[in-house]
């Protein structure tokens, strides 16, 4: 993110726009949720997880944000659920119950230990 916000500052000052901070609430406070709580408190609550389940689980538990992201959307912003949605959830949730589950454990201690 330092980098993306250095490149578009290099580009801004090289086009010569001008550097406005908005101070529209709605704005600030997306700001502070994203900062605050999207970046800080999501990262640590994740290498947490990491230290608690390990990294393998742990990236198979990422699989499931794009789902708590749909629900959010279908409260906050009226998401339209398709048939082809639905099935994507389901297929997620269950990868993610075979790879959690006890077969799943198993199987996947057997795949890493032949690599």
């Amino acid at each position: 993110m330092g980098i993306g916000a250095g490149v578009l500052l290099v580009l801004a000052l090289a086009t010569r726009q001008p550097l406005v901070v908005p101070t529209d609430p709605t704005y600030l406070a997306a700001l502070l949720y994203l900062a605050v709580f999207a970046s800080v408190i999501g990262f640590t609550t994740y290498l947490m997880l990491v230290s608690q389940i390990g990294s393998a689980q742990a990236g198979y538990a990422t699989v499931v944000f794009p789902v708590v992201a749909l629900v959010i959307s279908t409260f906050f912003e009226g998401y339209a659920w398709t048939a082809t949605a639905v099935i994507g959830i389901a297929l997620t949730l269950l990868g993610d119950a075979v790879m959690f589950g006890r077969f799943g454990r198993k199987r996947a201690g057997k795949i890493l230990k032949l690599t």
